[in-house]
């Protein structure tokens, strides 16, 4: 089950330098200082900054302020005191029947009934509204209220019901939250092929993106705001693309492509170049691509196109092609042998969804992939559909092992969580359940994890060949980089 707004509202809490000991006992000592505070002790992660979390937790979660009691919990988390984080997080609901965990609780409830339609979404949604109105609330409503606003406006548009869409995205007060909704709603406009519905609001959309990546001294959300500007830009220049407004489209997306390419707007650039006449220029955006990148099959249609036309009907492209992407596997070789290393992957056994143990030395003789993710971790989910390619492109080799370890969950109920997802997403991974309770024994801790998600190959010695954090939604880029390393630690 999707904890949606819990982990949207997580995601935006930020942290930064240590303080002193003991600050939850300081009078007048704020909720931004304490997270800040409980933030570095965390980062820190030795026995003594532990045992300084367990103190200020233990001040903390007798609080009468619900917030500095959710706290309590986190500072218990990374003090890896998971029982005192469970009886703390537990007795919230009986404290705090009407609070923001009541709320959030009841959000959850709503907004994952993937089965309802809009107008009961709308029903249940008023009603939580009713019980839980913002002025009730403070600094997290315009975030979670946004976010309720979204999920609904979004399910309208599903629907077809684009005045509703509209009445729901003007409820939206955060920039951030309202750019994220009209970058979803133009997807849905797209996957109909309905891009002049799309148009005006990217249009809206890319004002406020450019003027936000122009803003002196912007705050955090503006700063979010502006972290869109290559998705919105991608999409305005090909709704302007497909309006026939070609020469505004390739001025959009000649601006993105010089400083965030990627395959969709180089795709785009090219269509829009190819119709201004410019096809020679076209066809080297696209072979430049691949070259830095990898194979496209989804460029492969307008490069033959292009290329029958630039030589008169003469040549072969398939030849020119398997000639291209010989030279890009070659260069992303040369990029991933560079990167290689070669350190003692360190011994592991852990329960599968099944409740079998797999452990890395009965792997030994295979190449091993690791993906350290979990249920609440966006960028994890983010790089599945391309993970799932891998996992198919080697499924009949019996060299390679795909391992998928679902760490740091805090969530009582986690097997289920993923076994839903699983299923929800028709994913074929080889799941397997590190240590959540005492994190000085996970195996995530083990391999050095900061981030997730990290991905990390070994070789058939049982050496760490590779090891890189970070998500990508680019399916072939993913596969492009898996096959590489795997072929390479395959070698030894």
């Amino acid at each position: 089950m999707k904890r949606i707004i819990a982990t949207a509202l997580l995601s935006v809490t930020l942290y930064s330098a240590s303080l002193q000991a003991q600050m939850a006992k300081q009078k007048g000592v704020t909720l931004e200082e304490l997270t800040k505070h409980v933030r570095a002790l965390s980062q820190k992660g030795d026995d003594a900054s532990k045992a300084e979390l367990k103190q200020e937790a233990e001040v903390m979660a007798k609080s009468k302020n619900e917030r500095f009691v959710s706290l309590a919990v986190r500072a218990y988390e990374a003090a890896d005191d998971t029982e005192k984080a469970d009886e703390v997080n537990e007795s919230i609901l009986k404290r705090f029947p009407k609070g923001m965990t009541a709320r959030n609780n009841a959000a959850d409830a709503i907004f994952r009934n993937e089965g309802a339609n809009a107008e009961e979404l709308e029903r249940e949604y008023q009603k939580w509204n009713k019980q839980y109105p913002p002025k009730a609330f403070d600094e997290d409503s315009p975030t979670i209220y946004g976010l309720a606003a979204y999920y609904v406006g979004l399910r309208y548009v599903k629907e077809n019901n684009l005045e509703k869409m509209n009445e729901y995205l003007a409820m939206i007060e955060m920039p951030s939250i309202r750019i994220h909704m009209i970058s979803d709603v133009a997807q849905e406009f797209f996957k109909n092929k309905q891009h002049r519905l799309a148009l005006p609001l990217l249009e809206k959309g890319y004002a406020e993106t450019q003027a936000a990546l122009k803003a002196e001294d912007a705050d955090m959300d503006t700063k979010r705001v502006a972290q869109y500007d290559g998705r919105i830009a991608q999409q305005y220049g090909g709704a302007l693309l497909a309006d026939g407004q070609t020469d505004r489209a390739v001025e959009v997306l000649q601006k993105v492509h010089a400083s965030q390419p990627s395959p969709e707007t180089s795709l785009a650039l090219a269509e829009g170049l190819a119709k201004q006449g410019q096809e020679l220029d076209a066809f080297l955006l696209l072979q430049e691509y691949i070259l830095k990148n990898g194979k496209r099959a989804d460029f492969s249609d307008l490069m033959s196109s292009l290329y029958v036309k630039l030589n008169d009907n003469k040549g072969d492209f398939e030849n020119y092609l398997t000639s291209i992407e010989k030279q890009a596997k070659e260069t992303l070789v040369a990029k991933y042998k560079a990167e290689m290393i070669k350190e003692e992957a360190p011994a592991f056994s852990l329960i599968n969804r099944n409740g079998e143990t797999v452990s890395l030395a009965d792997l030994k003789g295979k190449v091993v992939v690791l993906d350290f993710w979990a249920t609440w971790c966006g960028p994890c989910k983010i790089s599945f559909p391309g993970m799932q390619a891998a996992v198919n492109k080697y499924k009949d080799d019996p060299e390679v092992e795909f391992l998928f370890i679902d760490t740091w969950q805090s969530e009582k109920n986690y097997k289920e969580l993923v076994d839903n997802f699983m299923k929800e997403n028709n994913y074929t991974f080889h799941v397997l359940f590190d240590e959540m309770k005492d994190r000085s024994k996970a195996t995530v801790t083990a391999y050095g994890v900061k981030g997730i998600p990290t991905k990390v190959v070994i070789d058939k010695e049982g050496f760490i060949r590779f090891q890189s954090s970070g998500g990508s939604d680019d399916v072939e880029k993913i596969v492009n980089e898996m096959e590489t390393k795997i072929d390479l630690a395959k070698k030894g």
